[in-house]
């Protein structure tokens, strides 16, 4: 490569009337205006700034040059008292490159390199602010944010809007087409998507990988980030995300959630919405999702301490505890606004055979297996509780009787269609039995509404199981006993 030299741009290459001074050759080089820019252009050529002498009358010349070498001092070389470098300067005001100033004729060349030299320095140190001020916005910015996390996560105590807030703080610095939360299911040794938003996202459900498994199980198992330009080259991508919900991965950027040095899940941001994922993201991420972590831990551990009082161990359904709370406040509704509520109470037929043939743990799973066929048959509105045994409960707001009932069938219906303890390598089927009571047709207070649901249970009971039967209402016992 050459030594490094100015251009002098002067018609014709011709010497410059005024400028004088000898032993300066080696450090300028002379181009015509129409072959500026492709000197500035030339491979192997490195170039300090540029003298254009008379710039007004080249200033189609003068702004491509300045286009194609941004980096570059550029001054306007002119006779003193003229007008013309004036001129282009101010027609070439919204030009990002802008000339550095006007040296006046006569001058010495030594006075003119030290001219460009100066201007070279001043430009680098210009450079070097503006990049240390975009630097200091930018980590303003993010520490504004990370505040905001830490303050909003952290005053809430339900796991998905913490991450919820996490995320959507994250997008305001890494805008992405969608993103996932992953959470490790100990129990399962497994991850499980818990949160997915974004463009064009199809809902997903039960959808799980093993640790190690997919990008975030991968990330789980290493508690490593990771940047991936293009899934499609590399092997920990699961394409079964994609096949159901429908959206199309390009590349992804994955954090881990430590929370306390234990590992509990990750993140993911899937197709960055401007230019590609940077090694700047991924250190952004990571930093953004440290005190998510936290919080999100915080409000995991504050649920299920919360969901003790009120949980079933064994099935995970809400305990008796919470049904006779939960029942009353429906009850409480119900005679405010007018609306029927409903509650189906029902017990498994022959579960004792469970136990007797496969044992108390085959028993066991199988009533876990019982409350997640309820969970998966009722509505969201509805409230399943473990009342106790092998009885089940199921509160239906605003439900009348004829609702109730069909329900109360469908429930029997997907209990006898299913097979239970497949997992244990068992093909156990079971039927229950079910009785229905409705405010206030069948009692005003939630007690009795459990013993009438409880009696016409035990009714389908003597009568040959399997079956559904409402209780009897408080004006039908009054008719009978009128009779």
């Amino acid at each position: 490569m050459r030594m490094p030299k100015f251009l002098l741009v002067t018609r014709g290459g011709r010497r410059v009337a005024g400028l004088s001074g000898s032993g300066i050759s080696a450090l300028l080089e002379t181009a015509d205006p129409r072959h500026a820019a492709d000197a500035l252009a030339a491979p192997g050529r490195s170039w300090l700034g540029v003298a254009w002498h008379r710039p007004a009358a080249d200033s189609r010349l003068l702004r491509e040059a300045m286009r194609l070498r941004k980096d570059l001092p550029f001054v306007a070389l002119e006779p003193a008292g003229t007008r013309g470098a004036r001129v282009a300067r101010r027609g070439l005001r919204a030009q990002r490159g802008l000339l550095r100033g006007r040296v006046a004729l006569p001058v010495t060349g030594v006075t003119l390199v030290d001219i460009l030299v100066r201007e070279a320095h001043l430009m680098e140190s210009e450079t070097r602010l503006a990049a240390a001020r975009a630097r200091a916005r930018t980590y303003q910015r993010r520490l504004s944010i990370l505040a905001d996390i830490a303050q909003a996560a952290n005053s809430v105590l339900e796991p998905r809007r913490v991450m919820e807030i996490v995320m959507s703080r994250a997008q305001d610095l890494i805008p992405t087409r969608a993103w996932t939360l992953f959470l490790i299911d100990e129990k399962e040794h497994m991850v499980k998507l818990e949160l997915a938003a974004g463009d064009d996202l199809r809902p997903v459900k039960n959808y799980r990988l093993k640790i190690g498994q997919g990008v975030a199980g991968w990330v789980v198992q290493y508690k490593k980030p990771v940047l991936i330009d293009d899934v499609r080259e590399d092997r920990r991508f699961d394409a079964r995300f994609d096949m159901l919900t429908g959206f199309r991965t390009r590349s992804i950027l994955s954090a881990p959630l430590i929370s306390r040095g234990r590992i509990i899940g990750a993140v993911e941001m899937m197709n960055r919405r401007r230019g590609r994922f940077g090694d700047d993201d991924l250190a952004m991420l990571t930093t953004l999702v440290e005190p998510g972590a936290i919080a999100l831990e915080n409000a995991i551990l504050y649920q299920r301490s919360t969901e003790l009082t009120v949980t079933d161990d064994l099935t995970k359904l809400f305990n008796s505890r919470y049904l006779n709370v939960q029942l009353g406040r429906e009850i409480k509704r119900s005679k405010r606004y007018g609306v029927p509520v409903s509650l189906i109470f029902l017990d498994l037929d022959g579960f004792k055979q469970i136990n007797d043939n496969h044992g108390h743990l085959a028993g066991s799973r199988a009533l876990y297996e019982v409350g997640q066929v309820l969970q998966d048959t009722v509505r969201e509105i509805d409230v399943v509780s473990r009342y106790g045994g092998d009885e089940f409960t199921v509160i239906l707001p605003q439900t009348g009787a004829s609702g109730a009932m069909i329900i109360a069938d469908r429930i029997r219906k997907s209990i006898a269609d299913t097979v239970f303890l497949t997992e244990m390598s068992h093909q156990v089927k079971l039927t229950a039995s079910f009785g229905v009571a409705t405010f206030p047709d069948c009692g005003e207070t939630r007690e009795d509404l459990i013993q009438q649901a409880d009696q016409a249970m035990y009714r389908v009971k003597g009568s040959g199981k399997n079956g559904v039967m409402m209780a009897v209402s408080e004006r039908q016992e009054a008719g009978k006993g009128q009779g």
